[in-house]
């Protein structure tokens, strides 16, 4: 694929999950609830507490057609959070 014009927009979440959550089915949740222009899911902090383990990520979100306005991405993220509580996960 082509570089896209338009800039991407980074959001950051991170999540409480049970010990037996694996990071593979955070990123799995994650990319499912995200939309279409969720183009990198980059892990980068992790670690374990009272039983918890805590898992942080960098989304990037881009547009091959048009600037992302933060309403846009909001919504987005709107969905990740929906489908994360649906999980009984805790954002922190």
């Amino acid at each position: 694929k082509s570089f896209s014009q338009y800039p991407f927009v980074l959001r950051d979440i991170a999540l409480w999950v049970p010990s037996v959550a694996t990071k593979g089915e955070v990123e799995d949740a994650i990319k499912n609830s995200a939309g279409d222009l969720l183009i990198r899911l980059d892990h980068f902090d992790s670690f374990e507490k009272d039983g918890k383990i805590s898992h942080a990520f960098h989304l990037v979100f881009q547009s091959y057609e048009k600037t992302l306005s933060d309403e846009v991405v909001n919504s987005f993220m709107d969905k990740v959070y929906t489908a994360v509580g649906e999980k009984s996960w805790e954002v922190r």
